[in-house]
């Protein structure tokens, strides 16, 4: 940035903890919402909401990424993080994308660029914006292609919170191979540590899921920074498997 100025690229914000000091540089938000579709191939703009984003993928009869549905946030966001959920992730579909770091010019990346892993890309260490993603999908039958993503659907909300007081799970699941999709569930080590009993000041534990931190009302950032320390600790000293979290932290923690 011009002046050197600290930034930081806004998806959707769904999976953020900001700081109750705020952030101290300049924020960047994607409004790019192209969407084109070329037989299997779908070029799509950074800005478009993922949610949207795989209801138009399904309602074109095309598969692969249906178990993604309900995922808060953004096209670039969901690559930023790889997003995933029951056994699919971003990755999975990805062939390439356009991406700069602010002051320099646009460039063309493959997937392989992105170095992605389980949760995660090279993204978060070079803090470049996509501008847009080219996906491939497998062709479908749009009719049952709603149908699974409905399931998808309903199996979250009766897991998740029905209103936006949570940035989702907060922890990621640990990768382990003899497990379901290959990862250990950090939900269910909190449930075996009591973590839904367990409160900070305004900074709770949803009851449908022990792995969903919440806003109780008037909770502070530092309120669930404290809360997820503790059940890290928890975790820890129970199980001993350090849990890593999903969520960004954005600004200043004690």
């Amino acid at each position: 940035m011009p002046g050197g100025a600290d930034y930081f690229i806004l998806g959707g914000g769904s999976n953020i903890l900001a700081s109750d000091a705020g952030y101290r540089g300049v924020i960047i938000k994607s409004e790019l919402k192209q969407f084109s579709q070329d037989g299997r191939n779908i070029l799509v703009g950074s800005g478009f909401d993922w949610e949207d984003f795989v209801d138009r993928v399904c309602d074109h009869g095309l598969a692969g990424i249906e178990m993604l549905a309900g995922i808060k946030g953004t096209v670039g966001g969901a690559i930023y993080g790889n997003a995933g959920a029951y056994g699919g992730a971003v990755s999975d579909h990805l062939i390439s994308a356009k991406i700069c770091k602010p002051g320099e010019q646009p460039r063309e990346v493959t997937k392989n660029y992105f170095a992605f892993k389980y949760r995660d890309s090279i993204l978060k260490r070079t803090k470049e914006v996509v501008l847009s993603a080219m996906f491939r999908f497998d062709e479908g039958d749009a009719s049952a292609l709603q149908s699974r993503k409905n399931e998808i659907l309903e199996l979250r909300a009766k897991r998740h919170p029905s209103t936006d007081c949570s940035a989702g799970c907060f922890f990621k699941n640990i990768e382990k191979a003899d497990e379901k999709y290959g990862k250990l569930s950090a939900g269910e080590l909190l449930d075996k540590v009591n973590a839904k009993e367990m409160s900070v000041g305004n900074a709770g534990v949803y009851s449908g899921h022990a792995n969903i931190l919440i806003n109780v009302g008037g909770a502070k950032a530092e309120d669930i920074k404290r809360l997820a320390m503790i059940l890290k600790e928890r975790v820890k000293n129970e199980f001993g498997h350090n849990l890593e979290e999903e969520i960004t932290y954005l600004g200043h923690f004690d």
